[in-house]
């Protein structure tokens, strides 16, 4: 699932039929299901990443320093050999310009787009119980039911 997959997905999940404020009230565990395993998918993605990256940058870390040099290495990395070893002081600049670690980053960076925007709408769902339970007390009291 895509950010704007979850954002339609919502648009339609969030609409209220006010004149049957019950039934709406009864949908709210269910949506608070959903969007909770949405938002635990997407998490358990981000971690996956996060564990991705820090492997992926120990090895560039190796590789841009010099100590991954034997060509089995490269080759089972895909690495192509170094010509100039990095200086300790330029190693983050090299690291935060990687291509591959950039990816892993832009990869985590959708995914806790989805994690913060989930936050985001089980907040909403949270709130919907409160404003429903409110229409139907107001319903019950316009009836004259106390």
């Amino acid at each position: 699932m895509n950010i704007e997959q979850l954002l339609e997905m919502w648009s339609q999940d969030s609409k209220i039929e006010e004149t049957e404020a019950s039934k709406e009230l009864a949908k709210v565990p269910s949506l608070h299901s959903k969007y909770l395993r949405v938002r635990s998918n997407h998490n358990l993605i981000v971690k996956k990443l996060m564990f991705e990256y820090t492997i992926q940058r120990k090895l560039k870390n190796d590789y841009f320093s010099g100590r991954l040099n034997n060509p089995e290495d490269l080759e089972k990395h895909n690495l192509p050999p170094l010509v100039d070893k990095v200086f300790k002081g330029d190693m983050n600049v090299h690291l935060d310009a990687d291509e591959d670690l950039i990816k892993i980053l832009m990869k985590k960076t959708i995914h806790q787009e989805i994690v913060d925007t989930c936050d985001m709408i089980l907040k909403e769902i949270n709130n919907r119980t409160y404003q429903l339970s409110n229409i139907v007390k107001w319903e019950l009291y316009l009836k004259g039911d106390k």
